[in-house]
């Protein structure tokens, strides 16, 4: 009972201890704020405490996995590739053997899928990323496009505030206000804009409603000159559409040519395996012949020498093969096929080479139509025309007509006031007329003639390009008829090799030939059958070149693009 009571005597102690501690700092703010320099020195000690701690010097702080980052940018690592391999490494003479078996028999057959050219211009259509990257370039250009149709879109305002002004005698006057507001936004030139502003000062309440226009007359009137930036916006947008386009074909281009030289390096890695197997019988038959005693042991020495270039041969090929596949997995980017994968590709679409009679210029129509080059420089033009009409406008001098209508109505209180503005409000109007004029228009004389002397140059470039694309397209179309005569001569020197390499044997058999006289004739066996493949691969790639000179596609498929979309808001 009695550490009750003393609990709470000790509670209305401190109670009375804090109203009197509270009473006293309303005493002291109330004799501050009644000496106008006391609230002066207030607020420059305020001012002086907020400057000191704000005019700090702050320091770079990264994020922690950042900051390891950075750190790493100091210093340059090193690798012992002799520890990343997987299994013990080897000498020369241990894998020799290995590899040469490996190289010309394969006996571990890997994994293999077979491939046609229209299904890798499907996956780079659907997989490539270097494509999907172009293809957000349109997206991002329509929202430039909407954003600038967003300008004739109408804007509330409001704003609202209470004040209180403390006055002599322990008096004080309060006021609130409200002030709604809309602006329309005029493809003329000009603005509407209304508003309902409200306010109430100690029991005397105020309404008004207000009409207020504003008209270019003069700089900046008129619908087409208002449009002009939606207009410069859809231009750029069909400007990105024709990059885009441009970049895509090159892309698919890329893929053509991509499976044409993995076609090409694949024959050419069977020519290389076969011409080391007529180098190895060369051999075998060379020691037959000397151990029979009807050839001089140093043809035993020629034969093997050349085996060895032979084998080289064949892993350059067997390198370029896989080079080439993984430059086409890297455009295709299908699930299936990563760019390590142990899986070979087999080219399934073999060259179907004709001789064609071209029209050089009927190919240059085509392409003054077809280039999206010229299609962007087009849009260019029209871009510069309406930059000459906006800076021409700018020479103009700025007047705006004024119109502004104003209703009030007072009361007792903000109903009444109401009442009172829609019964018998107090109207007011004005007219009036504003001027801007540059003395000099130095500014907008300068950006009217660079207007005009950018269009100049955008014709000039486009007379440059033209003139580009017609020699490109005569430089190809001269270009496919060349590698046509060159796949004609291919075929009768690969007759003619192969003959030779023949005779070159049976002379070998009588005693007539060396080994190296042989294995030269297999050689250029070897040669032919590479002119061979190139002329057809080459024929092949040329049409694709040809076909990108006049900004169209080989086959009959039609590719249709559309922009990247964005998912959520």
């Amino acid at each position: 009972m009695h550490s009750d009571n003393t609990g709470r005597r000790t509670e209305d102690s401190r109670q009375r201890t804090e109203g009197s501690g509270r009473t006293a700092i309303c005493r002291s703010l109330r004799s501050i704020f009644r000496n106008p320099s006391s609230v002066l020195c207030l607020l420059s000690l305020g001012g002086l405490a907020l400057g000191m701690a704000g005019c700090g010097i702050p320091e770079f702080r990264p994020k922690p996995e950042l900051a390891a980052l950075a750190a790493k940018t100091r210093e340059i690592e090193t690798v012992q590739l002799a520890q990343q391999s997987k299994s013990p490494p080897v000498s020369i003479e241990e894998a020799t053997r290995e590899l040469t078996k490996e190289v010309t028999e394969p006996n571990r057959p890997r994994p293999m899928v077979k491939l046609s050219l229209p299904e890798v211009r499907a996956a780079a259509l659907e997989n490539n990323l270097g494509l999907k990257v172009e293809l957000v370039e349109p997206a991002i250009a329509q929202q430039d496009v909407d954003a600038a149709r967003a300008q004739f879109e109408s804007v509330f305002r409001a704003s609202a505030s209470y004040s209180r002004t403390e006055l002599e005698g322990n008096g004080a006057v309060s006021s609130r206000a409200f002030a709604p507001s809309l602006e329309v936004p005029l493809q003329t030139g000009g603005a509407i804009t209304t508003s309902l502003p409200v306010a109430d000062t100690d029991g005397v309440a105020e309404a008004a409603a207000s009409v207020s226009v504003i008209q270019s007359l003069l700089r900046g009137a008129g619908t087409q000159y208002n449009t002009y930036a939606l207009q410069i916006a859809g231009y750029n947008k069909g400007s990105v559409d024709a990059g885009t386009k441009l970049r895509v074909i090159g892309i698919l281009a890329q893929a053509d040519s991509a499976y044409w030289n993995l076609y090409a390096a694949r024959v050419q890695l069977a020519v290389n395996r076969e011409q080391y197997k007529l180098t190895e019988n060369q051999v075998r038959t060379t020691r037959i012949k000397v151990a029979a005693g009807s050839a001089a042991k140093i043809e035993i020495v020629r034969a093997e020498a050349g085996l060895s270039g032979a084998l080289d041969g064949v892993i350059i090929a067997e390198t370029s093969v896989r080079d080439l596949e993984r430059n086409l997995k890297q455009i295709m980017n299908r699930p299936d096929l990563p760019l390590n994968s142990p899986v070979d590709i087999n080219t399934v679409t073999d060259p179907n080479p004709k001789g064609l009679d071209l029209d050089p210029e009927a190919l240059v129509k085509v392409a003054l139509e077809n280039r999206m080059e010229m299609a962007d420089l087009e849009f260019q033009l029209a871009i510069r025309d309406l930059r000459i009409a906006q800076a021409k406008n700018g020479l103009l001098p700025q007047l705006d007509l004024n119109y502004r209508y104003t209703a009030g109505g007072q009361a007792g209180d903000v109903g009444g006031a109401f009442d009172d503005l829609f019964r018998e409000p107090t109207q007011d109007h004005r007219v009036g007329l504003s001027a801007t004029i540059p003395l000099g228009n130095r500014a907008a004389e300068a950006q009217y003639r660079r207007a005009r002397l950018e269009k100049v140059q955008a014709e000039l470039s486009r007379q440059d390009l033209e003139r580009q694309i017609r020699q490109e397209v005569y430089d190809e179309v001269y270009g496919l008829q060349q590698s046509w005569r060159r796949l004609l001569a291919a075929e009768q020197g690969i007759a003619r090799a192969y003959r030779d390499y023949r005779a070159e044997q049976s002379e070998f058999q009588l005693g007539r030939r060396t080994s190296t006289e042989v294995l030269f004739a297999a050689s250029q066996l070897a040669s032919a059958q590479s002119r061979r493949i190139n002329a057809f691969v080459g024929y092949e790639i040329t049409q694709v070149r040809l076909a990108r000179a006049t900004g169209t596609l080989l086959g009959r498929a039609n590719v249709r693009l559309e922009p990247a979309v964005l998912e959520g808001k």
